[in-house]
């Protein structure tokens, strides 16, 4: 009778010992899934602001070349600024306007 009752308790036991691994088999199945979830949701936004870094890059570098246009001009202007006129003396002046005054350059 002490040998049955052996088998009967360790077969109560074998059976709650698998019920006990499906329950914790399926709580960590749930929490696998919600992290897998989490994952495809996180590798959309990454690859949005992947496309948002890239607009921004070749923003950057439209933006770079224009700096680079604008102080070439800027220099190119300074330099205009920086030429002297030319020192007349009275009498060319003085010819250069009669010349205009008659019509002729």
């Amino acid at each position: 009778m002490k040998s049955l009752w052996k088998y009967i308790v360790g077969f109560f036991s074998f059976i709650g010992g698998i019920i006990a691994l499906v329950l914790l088999g399926s709580k960590k199945n749930k929490r696998v899934k919600e992290i897998k979830r989490n994952i495809k949701d996180n590798e959309k936004a990454t690859k949005a602001i992947d496309k948002e870094i890239a607009g921004v890059k070749e923003t950057d570098e439209y933006i770079k070349k224009t700096l680079v246009s604008k102080k070439k001009a800027l220099k190119e202007i300074e330099d205009a600024k920086k030429a002297k006129p030319k020192k007349k003396s009275t009498k060319k002046a003085k010819s250069r306007l009669k010349n205009i005054g008659k019509g002729k350059k």
